[in-house]
């Protein structure tokens, strides 16, 4: 069967939509595939560097953090036992004109990284030797801080009973490598 020429431009035609058809359904999604290879590969890189950057400023940071945690272990107070802390709550105690009629050790608790040793006590004292104490025991003595404060008048008399739980923080000693 022999065919016309018009029917063999047809046919050439046909053959070349479709062969252009197909090399376009399967060139596109793979390009675009490529396209977000390319995009993957230039943001993973840029993480890296910024990973490299990181590491290779670690040393720097490190001395940074040895050198804060040197400063504040020369301008704070030491716990180790709830002992210590009722012992610099009299100092504080005395120092700003407050009676501390009542003090017990409570529980200590493990926190991970430090402990925290809380203390409850009752303190009689004037509005104004209140105010000082909690001033000063608050920005005086490091890691305290005062929990739980209930405070009841006694009739006329200027004096307040103040019932309190102050929370310090005593760091883990480190032990010797052998």
């Amino acid at each position: 069967m022999a065919l016309n020429k018009r029917e063999q431009m047809l046919l050439v035609i046909t053959i070349a939509v479709v062969v252009v058809a197909l090399t376009w359904l399967v060139t596109v999604p793979l390009w675009r595939y490529w396209q977000q290879l390319g995009h993957n590969r230039i943001t993973a890189l840029r993480e890296l560097e910024g990973y490299r950057q990181v590491i290779a400023r670690a040393p720097e940071w490190q001395q940074q953090y040895d050198a804060l945690r040197e400063q504040l272990g020369q301008q704070t107070e030491k716990f180790e036992q709830p002992s210590d802390v009722l012992q610099k709550i009299e100092q504080v105690g005395m120092a700003s004109g407050v009676v501390i009629s009542q003090r017990r050790e409570l529980p200590k608790a493990d926190r991970g990284a430090y402990y925290e040793l809380p203390v409850q006590c009752r303190i009689e004292a004037t509005t104004e030797a209140l105010v000082r104490f909690l001033y000063m025991l608050r920005t005086g003595t490091g890691f305290v801080s005062v929990e739980q404060v209930q405070v009841v008048t006694q009739g006329n008399s200027p004096a307040l009973r103040c019932d309190l739980v102050i929370h310090a923080l005593a760091g883990k000693s480190e032990k010797p490598k052998s």
